[in-house]
């Protein structure tokens, strides 16, 4: 965990700060900042901290899911410009094979959201989060072609696919929700031999 993201974690709500946790599986040991008062006259927006999740859901299945979306979607926006961009059928062939991947999982991640109770936001938007393609690369990736573009996209995708691994592997460590943490396994064992792949490549 890179010590520059440690140092952010108070000034993220209640799932980023438990994000930070999955990597290093001490949940229990996170504090959650309390939420900021609204201006006179506005009424205060909820905060994530103000939603209980349903059943056996706990804070770190929900921290976990509420990661991976966003993670999943920004990935797949950089996936869908390989097709036009790239110079390398194998990484063509990869990208094709992982955005099916991550398609199938943001369903099932999003159906997890709905059974836990708390509403879909993006509690991360605007954080640099470590294996997240932010808008920002997004475009300077969108400006390359050809190798420039393939070794971008490359460096992106292994970052993406370590740290999920890792947050994965956190959420089967502290997580409560049966079906979230077998998910969690499978994405483990999907994105390890994505990484494979990847490193076969030569980028």
């Amino acid at each position: 965990m890179r010590a520059a993201f440690a140092r952010r974690i108070p000034s993220f709500a209640r799932s980023a700060a438990l994000a930070v946790s999955l990597a290093t599986g001490c949940a229990a040991a996170v504090t959650v900042p309390r939420p900021s008062a609204a201006p006179a006259g506005q009424a205060a927006a909820p905060s994530p901290a103000a939603f209980t999740a349903a059943g056996d859901f706990g804070p770190t299945d929900v921290a976990w899911v509420e990661l991976m979306i966003p993670m999943d979607q920004l990935a797949l926006r950089m996936l869908a410009l390989v097709p036009g961009k790239s110079s390398d059928p194998d990484l063509k062939r990869l990208a094709a094979r992982v955005s099916m991947d991550h398609r199938t999982e943001l369903g099932k991640l999003r159906q997890l959201l709905l059974r836990s109770g708390v509403p879909e936001t993006d509690p991360h938007q605007g954080h640099d989060m470590p294996g997240m393609v932010t808008p920002g690369e997004l475009r300077s990736i969108g400006r390359t072609s050809g190798a420039a573009f393939d070794r971008l996209v490359t460096e992106h995708l292994r970052e993406h696919l370590k740290q999920s691994v890792v947050v994965s592997q956190g959420e089967q460590r502290s997580g409560t929700n049966p079906d979230t943490k077998s998910l969690a396994a499978t994405m483990e064992k999907t994105r390890s031999s994505q990484l494979t792949d990847l490193d076969r490549l030569g980028g």
